[in-house]
């Protein structure tokens, strides 16, 4: 089972019952797969950087669910063919952590050869000026 994150911007003018209904059909159809949202956060109605679909502002809300990549295709169907969907995003947040994990070992390792070279630099430095 992986950890994903799905990020959607809703229409602003999708209010209360609808985006409510709207929601727990998704909510449905991610547990349906066999996934367990983990972590809702909901941001509310937001300027947007640029326009969609002649739209200025949006809905936000971000969910983070628990399960086989088997549920994304559908989820994803679903949205896409939604008009209530202005964006969405789905990311598999084990693979960005690994990610993130191993640039963090390699700026690790960066840091570790810069400091012994400076270290082997300065030990070398009084012995040779003191051959000089």
């Amino acid at each position: 089972m992986a950890l994903y994150e799905l990020g959607l911007v809703l229409i602003p003018e999708l209010e209360g019952e609808d985006r409510e209904a709207f929601l727990s059909e998704l909510r449905a159809l991610v547990t349906g797969g066999g996934a367990s949202i983990v972590r809702e956060d909901v941001w509310g109605k937001r300027n947007l950087a640029y326009e969609i679909r002649h739209k200025r502002e949006g809905f936000y809300v971000f969910w983070q669910f628990d399960g086989s990549g088997a549920v994304i295709k559908p989820l994803e169907y679903k949205l896409r063919l939604s008009d209530q969907v202005l964006r969405y995003l789905t990311l598999n947040l084990d693979r960005e952590m690994r990610r993130s994990r191993k640039m963090e070992r390699r700026r690790a390792e960066r840091k570790a050869k810069a400091a012994a070279s400076r270290a082997e630099a300065a030990a070398a430095g009084p012995a040779a000026a003191e051959e000089a």
